[in-house]
């Protein structure tokens, strides 16, 4: 879940929701960039399911044992979240190899690789080999576009990241500090791309990495006591 604290509420967003907003990002991209994922569905299918993994562990909230909340993508258990990752990988390796690549990557991306954990090194050591077979499958074409394409995940994800991580109409100062000075990526137009919240419903990507404004929803649970309700939250990105 990504968990966000809002005023005595607590808003929480599925992963895979989160993910669907990636790739609607994704779908929409402008054309004139050479990099531009609309002419390769596999790796708007990365982005769009990327975060498969976490459609069984949202299913039902998990709370922290000493009351505190609840557990959001960033300090769920580890051995639990590894062990999703990976069905994840496998869910999305049935469907397409190079889309499993990409989500494989992205996941190992996640952590140092001079770490002490024994469970990190055998996660990152399982997925570099299942990655280094399933490369042997790929076309040449799909060869030169994984980095490509690995870019465009990390970013797709970043920006949903920062639709749902703030609050909606966040004036710059108070919006999360892992956007705040822009996305990391760099692009063909752009050598950085930042957001900007224009009102509590709409969010301004400068310079746009859009071929047109997009309406996206995002799907909400929101928690006040012992209260859940459902809500979706529309945002239009320019």
């Amino acid at each position: 879940m990504i968990v966000r604290d809002d005023e005595g509420k607590t808003v929480l967003i599925p992963q895979h929701a989160h993910a669907a907003i990636s790739g609607e990002i994704a779908r929409h991209w402008r054309k004139d960039d050479p990099e531009s994922p609309v002419l390769r569905p596999e790796a708007i299918m990365a982005i769009e399911q990327h975060d498969r993994a976490w459609i069984p562990l949202d299913e039902v909230p998990k709370q922290k044992p000493d009351g505190s909340g609840y557990y959001s993508f960033i300090d769920y258990p580890l051995t639990d979240k590894l062990r999703a990752y990976q069905q994840g990988v496998m869910e999305v390796r049935e469907q397409s190899r190079y889309a499993a690549i990409l989500c494989s990557r992205h996941y190992c991306s996640f952590f140092s690789g001079d770490t002490d954990d024994e469970r990190i090194k055998a996660f990152i050591d399982r997925e570099e080999g299942l990655q280094q077979a399933d490369r042997q499958t790929l076309t040449s074409a799909e060869q030169a576009t994984l980095d490509i394409d690995q870019k465009l995940l990390s970013f797709c994800d970043d920006v949903s990241l920062y639709l749902c991580m703030n609050k909606p109409g966040a004036a710059k100062q108070n919006e999360v500090n892992w956007f705040r000075d822009g996305f990391k990526e760099q692009f063909s137009f752009a050598d950085k791309i930042t957001g900007e919240w224009v009102s509590t419903d709409e969010v301004r990507l400068i310079p746009s990495p859009l071929e047109a404004p997009v309406r996206i929803v995002m799907p909400q649970i929101i928690v006040e006591g012992n209260d859940y309700r459902k809500e979706k939250l529309w945002i239009t990105v320019a």
